[in-house]
């Protein structure tokens, strides 16, 4: 488990600022996807958006790692 925290911080690291935003808001923050739209200033369908494409990446970042 340490060993996957490790890999996707470090892959997180390599993401855009917006997505990485996007996430810890997420997943650190607990808020749901109309608080994050709020707070960044864009629409609810954009932040779903925004975290498809970031947790993606991570995954492919993640899978290439292993």
């Amino acid at each position: 488990m340490v060993d996957l925290s490790a890999s996707i911080a470090q892959a997180a690291a390599h993401l855009p600022k917006r997505e990485r935003e996007v996430l810890a808001l997420k997943f650190a923050g607990d808020q749901v996807q109309t608080q994050i739209a709020a707070r960044i200033g864009v629409s609810q369908m954009q932040v779903s958006r925004i975290m498809r494409r970031a947790l993606d990446r991570l995954s492919a970042a993640i899978d290439v790692e292993d």
